[in-house]
């Protein structure tokens, strides 16, 4: 039976690996797998996708360039703002914590830009491989989907474009994730004769990294980067699979054409209203005088699910974030203090945003932050402040 560690890292772009004298891997099977993909999918290659054998330590070097890459601000900056806002427990070494966790769960991964995707040595081992050939050729057509998608998405403009817009890349994400490990299952329910959407139902739940065994994980990792990892596979998978319902895959090509926009809308479903615009103020600086901004971010309804569900129980944080209509924050350091930052966050209406208000304060009490808070409601949206002077200029 297969173990299921069968997927790469969540929020992480891969992209520039040399590639100048990689041998390519067992072509005549990427050429076969390559042709299911292409009957389960509807779409063509453009050309053939190479592969390459990575060993782990190499894989391990460029796993930890593409997790700095992928931050919109140095690793310690960027730590620092999630655990202002109380996404996580900061320590020195979180980068290696995390290069430690997702080394230990990544067995192969597409890259955008050599348009290659790598095999780390051992990978069948660590898929549960057999005789059969069953474990390479889930893995292979999981990635060979990747590629598929970027000769239309061009996948690596595309994720430097969300950097500073991190819901919006993990709604892309769970599309892409969804739909190749969609991909992979079908692929895997042709050697089955007869197979029904039934067991489809059955095997989905195995294949997604949702089902990965928590115990595996090592400790000292955030809660917060585990349950990021695992919600493109579980949650696209599901909402993948629905829109295939709904539509067929002419729905997933429309969003090809029209990428989900938020966390939300992988929650809740397409169509979804698109986040609000224009609700940080034109004068950033304006905001923390004498501070200097590193970055802005949208949270997500996603992400706010899970800072409340961290105090709070499950259904509660998930009332509380729903009626998400948008949200963005602006990280400041002011010299030796804690990080400040201003979040505003807007809903569908006044009634949702004084739920989040309440939600949030007593979420604050239970598991205070670093830095206290004023948390204000104004009409539909909310206003939280850090570290900022009592008057704040937001326009």
């Amino acid at each position: 039976m297969l173990r299921k560690r069968l997927f790469r890292v969540a929020g992480i772009a891969f992209l520039a690996v040399a590639a100048a004298g990689f041998a390519d891997l067992l072509p005549d099977r990427m050429a076969e797998v390559s042709r299911s993909v292409e009957e389960v999918r509807g779409h063509k290659f453009a050309r053939p996708v190479p592969a390459t054998k990575l060993d782990k330590a190499e894989a391990r070097r460029i796993l930890r360039e593409k997790i700095v890459e992928g931050l919109p601000v140095p690793p310690e900056e960027a730590f620092a703002s999630y655990a202002a806002l109380g996404f996580i427990e900061n320590s020195p070494k979180m980068l290696d914590t995390l290069l430690d966790f997702y080394a230990g769960q990544v067995v192969a991964f597409y890259d955008p830009v050599p348009r290659r995707f790598f095999v780390v040595e051992g990978a069948e081992e660590l898929a549960g491989g057999d005789s059969e050939g069953v474990a390479s050729n889930l893995i292979f057509s999981h990635e060979l989907t990747h590629a598929l998608q970027d000769e239309n998405l061009r996948l690596a403009d595309r994720v430097q474009a969300l950097r500073e817009d991190s819901d919006r890349g993990l709604a892309l994400q769970s599309l892409l994730e969804g739909e190749a490990t969609l991909v992979m299952i079908r692929v895997a329910l042709q050697e089955i004769p007869g197979a029904t959407d039934e067991v489809e139902e059955q095997m989905a739940p195995l294949l997604t990294a949702g089902a990965l065994e928590r115990g595996n994980v090592p400790a000292g990792v955030p809660e917060f980067f585990v349950d990021q990892l695992f919600f493109p596979y579980a949650e696209g998978l599901r909402f993948v699979r629905a829109a295939v319902k709904k539509g067929g895959w002419a729905e997933i090509d429309r969003m090809w054409r029209n990428p989900p926009e938020s966390t939300a809308e992988i929650l809740h479903g397409s169509p979804y209203p698109p986040p609000a615009p224009n609700l940080l103020p034109a004068n950033l600086a304006a905001i923390a005088p004498g501070q200097r901004l590193i970055y802005t971010d949208t949270i997500g309804e996603w992400a706010i699910r899970f800072l409340l569900g961290r105090a709070l129980p499950a259904e509660e944080a998930a009332a509380a974030a729903s009626g998400w209509r948008g949200d963005r924050v602006a990280y400041y350091v002011p010299g030796s203090r804690p990080m400040s930052y201003f979040w505003r966050v807007r809903f569908d209406g006044p009634a949702a945003a004084t739920r989040f208000e309440a939600a949030l304060r007593k979420a604050r009490e239970k598991r205070p932050v670093a830095t206290p808070e004023t948390i204000q409601r104004d009409g539909a949206d909310v206003v939280v402040k850090a570290g900022l002077p009592e008057k704040v200029v937001e326009r």
